[in-house]
């Protein structure tokens, strides 16, 4: 073979060079020692280059290991030298240059054969077992002891065993760093968690790394929620609203973001729908709006979604969502922030924003902080308009120090070489995959949806075709109730069907309603409605008992005295008695008789009817 072909293969690790390396004690052969490559500690290294020094000298006065009887003076003037004031002895030197020839001249064979040492341990079996038992017992366990509460724990039953004649006295004891050496072999996870519980565990334990990591873009989006940290002003009214939400979704492999979605609905469908729709839509026209300089290059459907276990993330509409969008779901563990970083890292961000006023801190001891809403004065468009150019504009740009890149650069390199973008065939399409969903009976009066009815002459072939009431799937848009989608059971089409109160519902979201149908359910409640209600029921109940159903002779007498029934009012029945009104002379002066005013008859023309 020729001489670089050993050396690759050598390298490559399919052969391997067996040295006449020094033998342990069962009589097997060590790996050459100078293929650990690690840091000593400075008093090892000290220690090999002051044997090396011995050693080399010897080889460099032509010395071999049989002349013994040359090297003492060797070693005189190696030690002068080096002044060393303990010089060793010819036979050490001949022993230290043995192990120097037989580990392939390796220096680390000089080093001292006490590194790496490990002494056994000396401690009897019966006390082992009983330091296992209270380190398990009493420091493994939520009450947290101290190692020094273990060690007089164990010290406490170690002395009952020796009273028994199990264990020496002398034996009986042990030191605070024994019980720590003890618990400093065991597995580290498990400490934690038996101390401080498996979520503190994952903390300090956790690493991000996998085998599945994108290379390309959206491949990977990872979404999550977090409030702002400013109090907005509403554009219309100008009272400050309070704290927004902003949800955003993010590509991990470039760093740049994909999409927002800012509203005070808190962390539900709602907003998890508008981030979707937004990071898959094309977004020219929101730059145009907000004033960006810089295209917002990130559009098209993800193919998974890195999530969190928040509810509305394992929501079955949402579930329906992803599948109809075409993304596939990847949940991250229970506490677990380290799993989807840049979405975290990109909100932490935010923190650098330098707008004042109507920010909200965190308490300090001793500091006065202003009231945030008393000094908000950014509405909520332009809280929008600002995010997105921070999104557009000055995130992107700004070098990420471990890649030494910019995400827009690591993005356009990215969009190069992946495949073109995937996107809905229409708007509407976008819309109803995005929909919230819920499946709903159809009857005579079309649907109705949480107290507002849909459906019109639309329905009426459907229903003609099924026959009747029938239950499907109904979508809906969370920022427009003006319109819903109904599924054909027959032929899986999806009807629009417009609101019956458009005056109500036009304009209107669907948290809004929801926001509405709870005030006044708490109106009700304030004024007694439903107690109301159920008490005036109850008397009516009352009243047909008492009066249809008597219980005793007595009482249908009664109850029949106080009808008043009488044959007069049955046979009378018929005539029509004008209620006759007091004059005003007579309600003026009651007393005085005045002759009735004469009025004339008008004549009238007779017909005959054909």
């Amino acid at each position: 073979m020729k001489k670089y072909k050993v050396l690759t293969e050598i390298e490559a690790g399919r052969y391997c060079v067996i040295l006449p390396a020094l033998k342990d004690s069962d009589g097997e052969r060590d790996a050459p020692t100078h293929h650990n490559t690690g840091p000593l500690p400075e008093k090892v290294q000290t220690g090999i280059d002051r044997r090396y020094a011995y050693v080399i000298g010897m080889r460099k006065a032509g010395l071999t290991r049989g002349n013994r009887r040359l090297l003492p003076e060797v070693i005189e003037k190696i030690a002068a030298r080096l002044k060393d004031e303990k010089p060793p002895s010819p036979s050490t030197v001949l022993s230290w240059a043995r192990r120097y020839e037989e580990c392939g001249q390796s220096a680390r064979a000089l080093a001292s054969r006490n590194h790496g040492r490990r002494s056994p341990k000396r401690t009897p079996p019966i006390l082992k077992d009983l330091i296992l038992e209270k380190i398990r017992t009493v420091y493994l366990t939520r009450d947290r002891h101290s190692l020094e509460h273990t060690r007089h724990s164990i010290v406490t039953a170690a002395k009952a065993l020796a009273k028994e004649g199990k264990l020496d006295l002398e034996k009986a004891t042990i030191s605070k760093s024994t019980v720590g050496r003890w618990v400093a072999e065991l597995d580290r996870y498990h400490v934690i968690k038996s101390r401080y519980g498996s979520a503190r565990a994952r903390l300090l334990c956790r690493t991000p790394m996998g085998d599945d990591y994108p290379t390309l873009p959206f491949e990977q989006i990872e979404v999550d929620h977090t409030p702002l940290d400013w109090i907005v002003i509403c554009d219309r009214t100008g009272i400050p609203l309070g704290r927004p939400l902003l949800t955003a979704t993010i590509c991990p492999v470039t760093g740049y973001v994909t999409g927002l979605y800012l509203s005070f609905y808190g962390p539900g469908l709602s907003s998890v729908s508008g981030v979707l729709r937004n990071t898959i839509s094309l977004k020219d026209e929101i730059c145009r709006i907000a004033g960006t300089t810089e295209r917002w290059l990130a559009s098209g459907i993800p193919d998974i979604l890195v999530l969190d276990n928040e509810l509305s993330f394992h929501a079955v509409s949402f579930s329906r969502m992803a599948f109809e969008v075409g993304s596939d779901l990847s949940f991250a563990g229970v506490r677990t922030p380290w799993s989807k970083p840049h979405i975290e890292r990109h909100f932490a961000s935010l923190g650098t924003l330098t707008l004042c006023s109507g920010r909200i801190r965190k308490k300090m001891v001793n500091v006065i902080d202003l009231d945030p809403r008393a000094t908000a004065i950014i509405t909520f468009s332009k809280l929008v308009k600002g995010l997105v150019q921070f999104a557009v504009d000055v995130f992107p740009f700004n070098i990420n120090e471990r890649k030494l890149a910019r995400p827009y650069d690591l993005m356009m390199e990215g969009l190069s070489k992946c495949p073109p973008a995937s996107y809905l065939s229409n708007t509407t399409s976008l819309r109803m995959a995005t929909a919230l969903t819920k499946e709903l009976t159809v009857s005579q009066g079309g649907v109705e949806l949480h107290g507002i009815p849909f459906g019109s002459s639309e329905l009426l072939p459907v229903r003609k075709t099924v026959g009747g009431n029938f239950k499907t799937m109904i979508k809906w848009d969370p920022d427009d109730i003006n319109q819903i989608y109904i599924q054909d059971p027959k032929t899986l089409e999806w009807i629009c069907s417009p609101s019956r109160w458009p005056h109500y519902t036009k304009g209107l979201s669907w948290n809004q309603h929801l926001l509405i149908r709870k005030f006044l359910r708490k109106q009700l409640k304030e004024k007694g409605a439903e107690e109301q209600y159920i008490n005036a029921s109850m008397r009516l109940h009352d009243f047909w008992m008492d009066v249809t159903t008597p219980k005793g002779v007595a009482d249908a007498k009664m109850a029949a005295q106080f009808s008043g029934v009488t044959s007069a009012r049955v046979l009378n029945e018929a005539k029509d008695t004008p209620v006759i009104a007091p004059s005003q002379e007579l309600q003026c002066a009651p007393g005085k008789n005045s002759p009735p005013e004469k009025r004339e008859i008008p004549d009238f023309d007779s017909f005959v009817m054909p």
